[in-house]
């Protein structure tokens, strides 16, 4: 059998080989050399393919494959099952009652699950990616706790390496005093800013008229936003229609297209808004699939900002949706109130309008393609349409709940229709400021 892995340079030892036109060598000498150099390439060969399979297999991710509650005694336990160790960061927040676990960036091969009911003082859990190289547990609990014990255990036979953590609940005036405490194991994750800074876009060349979109992809890492009866998340789907979305408006050539996230992370509510004003955006979507109590009710609709909700449903909505910040794992209390509050300052009454204007182009066109609710421009307060400057709108492209939609909601078809859809709207939009401008 042939050897088609091995090779050779060497010229038969009963060869002269001739350099020039006269000058002859015994073929003995370049022979030896010619060998040498054979074993320098093959072992070292091997030597690299080696060196680079240890440091793949050295390179494996911290993985965190299962998450585990128990309840003893007036103790509840919270597990994290995993392939190695790693450090971590615990803390308490308040209004409403969380844990907080700060973790290097974590590999997720648990399966998510909610709680249908509380587990001892734990009402609900969920984890992710909270910011670049660090991943996020956030802990629902139902009432004030602390920490009454910590570890990191080895893994024994079958048994995984596992990270615990031990609550015990306690009255309000014992949790304020131990509120502000942090526990930390080896933490050396630098704190990066609460939020991106307010800078000013850098002048585009003259020449380039495109208008610049901000689309931004609702929730993301530790929030997940809607859950469907499937197990579709929110977050993913918001995500897979902005990308395609981007694709849509760039390759029509008359847009530059930027995204608050192009990947599964977290994003403060007002970080949102911040980065359409840093980039001079001229319009602001934000996309995402909610879900509600009745699983019959189904459609795409379109929301921008108001003091006052159209309605009791886009209350409700606005509601749930400015949550964002409190499901990460974010301490409220050191925010302004720029998000907190919906009171309208008279410079956004111009952008409001815009808005107004921008959402009936929205209705008309997504009517075209997809199933709309009836009443469907709402208004409410939702925080991630504060900017006082970009004209923003929040797109609910159908509900999770019903499963209808949920299964929609997946298909490719359905995100190319949407894409051409806001693609004619945003046409739409600025051919009307065109012609304002022009009279």
């Amino acid at each position: 059998m042939r050897n088609y892995c091995t090779f050779s340079i060497e010229p038969r030892p009963s060869e002269k080989v001739y350099v020039g036109s006269s000058a002859g060598i015994d073929a003995r000498y370049l022979l030896r050399a010619v060998r040498i150099l054979n074993f320098i390439l093959r072992f070292g060969l091997s030597f690299l393919f080696c060196a680079l399979w240890i440091s793949g297999v050295q390179a494996t991710p911290t993985e965190v494959t299962n998450v585990r509650i128990g309840v003893h005694g007036e103790k509840t336990r919270i597990v994290l099952d995993t392939n190695e160790k790693f450090s971590y960061r615990v803390f308490l927040l308040s209004n409403p009652y969380r844990v907080v676990i700060d973790l290097p960036k974590i590999s997720w091969r648990a399966p998510f699950q909610r709680l249908k009911k509380p587990r001892g003082a734990i009402a609900n859990y969920r984890f992710g990616l909270f910011r670049p190289g660090n991943s996020r547990v956030v802990v629902d609990v139902t009432g004030p706790v602390k920490v009454v014990r910590h570890a990191f255990l080895a893994g024994r036979g079958k048994n995984p390496s596992r990270f615990f953590l031990d609550l015990k609940p306690v009255d309000a005036e014992t949790f304020e005093q131990f509120k502000n405490d942090v526990i930390a194991q080896n933490w050396n994750i630098g704190k990066t800013p609460d939020s991106i800074p307010r800078v000013v876009s850098k002048a585009r060349d003259r020449k380039d008229d495109r208008k610049i979109i901000m689309i931004d992809p609702g929730h993301g890492g530790v929030d997940p936003g809607a859950i469907g009866p499937r197990g579709t998340f929110e977050k993913r789907v918001t995500l897979r229609v902005a990308k395609s979305v981007k694709h849509a408006l760039e390759a029509s050539g008359r847009y530059i297209v930027r995204l608050t996230r192009d990947r599964d992370v977290y994003l403060p509510l007002r970080d949102r808004f911040r980065k359409a004003e840093s980039v001079g955006a001229e319009l602001f979507i934000s996309l995402h699939a909610d879900t509600i109590k009745n699983r019959r009710i189904r459609g795409a609709s379109v929301y921008t900002l108001s003091e006052k909700a159209s309605d009791s449903e886009a209350e409700a909505l606005a509601l749930k949706e400015n949550r964002s910040d409190v499901i990460a794992g974010v301490d409220l209390t050191k925010q302004s109130d720029t998000v907190a509050s919906v009171l309208i300052d008279l410079r956004q009454r111009h952008t409001m309008d815009q808005s107004a204007h921008f959402a009936r182009f929205m209705v008309d066109n997504l009517a075209k393609d997809i199933r709309l609710l009836r009443n469907t421009h709402r208004f409410a307060g939702f925080a991630v349409l504060k900017s006082p400057d970009v004209p923003s709108v929040l797109v609910e492209l159908g509900y999770l709940s019903n499963r209808d939609d949920e299964k929609m909601l997946r298909t490719k078809v359905f995100r190319k229709r949407v894409s051409k859809a806001i693609l004619r709207a945003v046409d739409k939009y600025f051919a009307r400021l065109k012609r304002i401008s022009k009279s």
